[in-house]
């Protein structure tokens, strides 16, 4: 008898370490690395996005952060070591699965980005295209698009689904004018054309 408790005690407590293992009481804890959040934002109610800094690096990232018992947290996955090029307006960094899709962008210092739109409703474009539009012309197709504002040089999406228009960017000034874009294919750019 004093053998079979002790294997159900065996049994409960290794299921029980396994359970825990891994499980913070913060969400940015359970960010691997000496890492700072930056912002989060509520997946659902079963986990968190998570935008962060990498202290030692000096780069960025968003992770994905399971929510556990209702008050746990246990890393599920995330990009990192990201940092915006010279000379490049923005950089993005996403991660996904069949459930949501999560997109950081970090805006260069000199950039004057104040909008980002994710989304798209002209049809057919290329990155070598040149076209016109506005913030106010995003706002007009708000179905078609994500929209923020920009604050502390980041903005963080949480959305339903990758796809090459949530992949494609645009950035806007504080008059609604498009300074700068990441189509989908292409790498994020500057708009100087008129």
């Amino acid at each position: 008898m004093k053998k079979v408790l002790f294997v159900v005690f065996l049994i409960l407590g290794l299921f029980l370490i396994g359970s825990f293992s891994g499980l913070h009481f913060k969400e940015i804890n359970a960010v691997p690395g000496d890492v700072k959040m930056i912002r989060s934002s509520d997946i659902g109610d079963y986990a968190k996005a998570v935008l962060f800094e990498d202290k030692t690096h000096k780069t960025f990232g968003v992770a994905e952060i399971e929510k556990k018992f209702g008050f746990l947290y246990r890393y599920d996955g995330g990009t990192w070591g990201y940092t915006v090029e010279e000379g490049k307006p923005f950089q993005a960094s996403g991660i996904g699965d069949d459930d949501d899709f999560l997109v950081a962008i970090k805006t260069a210092k000199d950039s004057k980005i104040e909008y980002i739109a994710l989304g798209n409703h002209i049809e057919g474009l290329r990155p070598s295209d040149k076209y016109k539009l506005s913030l106010d012309d995003v706002r007009e197709n708000i179905d078609e698009y994500y929209l923020k504002e920009v604050t502390d040089s980041y903005a963080l999406f949480v959305i339903d689904e990758y796809s090459e228009d949530t992949w494609t960017i645009r950035a806007f000034d504080k008059d609604g004018n498009l300074i700068a874009d990441e189509l989908f294919g292409g790498d994020p750019r500057y708009i100087d054309w008129e």
